[in-house]
């Protein structure tokens, strides 16, 4: 499977989970298409993990970014369901939800250095050489 692809991916999933975050926000949506959407990008996290534990050698770093993916989506998930749990103590819910879209960004951040290190990966694996900027 290509793991370049599979962050690719999981960055896309990511961003519409972002826009349905802020549709759920300004209740244009209700908060389950935001939930169901996130057990979508949970379980492409999983995918990515399992792709990069499963690459021949495995890349340290890469498998490192995919745990810490996994991770920060579990506590971006605790983190929503906190704001939505303090629905009627609106400053707290709030500010609970500004760090649960800028820990989105975190993620993101992630997902692209992912997709990076896997596209490296997938080239040093196949006996491609590194050029040189400007060459």
């Amino acid at each position: 499977m290509n793991t370049n692809l599979v962050f690719r991916v999981t960055g896309i999933a990511l961003g519409v989970q972002v826009a349905l975050g802020g549709l759920v926000t300004f209740d244009f949506l209700d908060p389950p298409a935001h939930i169901v959407w996130g057990v979508i990008l949970g379980a492409l996290a999983v995918v990515a993990l399992v792709t990069v534990a499963r690459m021949s050698p495995r890349p340290k770093r890469l498998f490192g970014i995919t745990i810490g993916i996994g991770a920060d989506i579990l506590l971006q998930s605790l983190m929503g369901f906190a704001a939505l749990g303090t629905s009627s103590n609106a400053s707290l819910s709030n500010g609970i939800a500004w760090v649960h879209l800028l820990n989105s960004f975190a993620i993101f951040a992630m997902l692209i250095m992912g997709s990076g290190m896997a596209m490296m990966a997938v080239r040093m694996g196949s006996g491609a050489t590194p050029q040189a900027v400007g060459a």
